[in-house]
């Protein structure tokens, strides 16, 4: 990431208008690079697989309590990959529809060299 101030789209925005894997894979290695490696290492294992997400959460401490909003944990600990993690598959994901396949595919292809 670069120490250029961000001037990208808002953790908002994306999540409210689905553009969240769009906005990661565009802005990669760029001053607006959306998320950083360890984020991106998150990112790559719930592609591999989001049949793990509880698990991908609980081992990040990210796990959210019964009755929460889903992703509260994560923004607590603000990980924004852990939001968008633990909405999928509810009505507030932030991924659309064909994303996680996308997304797989770009990390497979190496496209973000984690």
């Amino acid at each position: 990431m670069s120490s250029e101030p961000y001037s990208g789209p808002s953790a908002a925005h994306m999540l409210a208008t689905r553009t969240f894997a769009s906005s990661v894979t565009s802005q990669h290695n760029t001053p607006n690079a959306i998320l950083d490696d360890a984020e991106l290492a998150f990112l790559k294992d719930f592609s591999a697989d989001p049949s793990r997400k509880d698990s991908l959460l609980s081992a990040r401490g990210m796990a959210d309590a019964v009755g929460d909003r889903p992703g509260a944990k994560a923004a607590e600990k603000g990980s924004l990959t852990g939001v968008v993690v633990a909405r999928c598959g509810t009505a507030e994901s932030a991924l659309g529809e064909g994303d996680v396949e996308m997304l797989r595919g770009w990390f497979e292809g190496g496209g973000a060299g984690v």
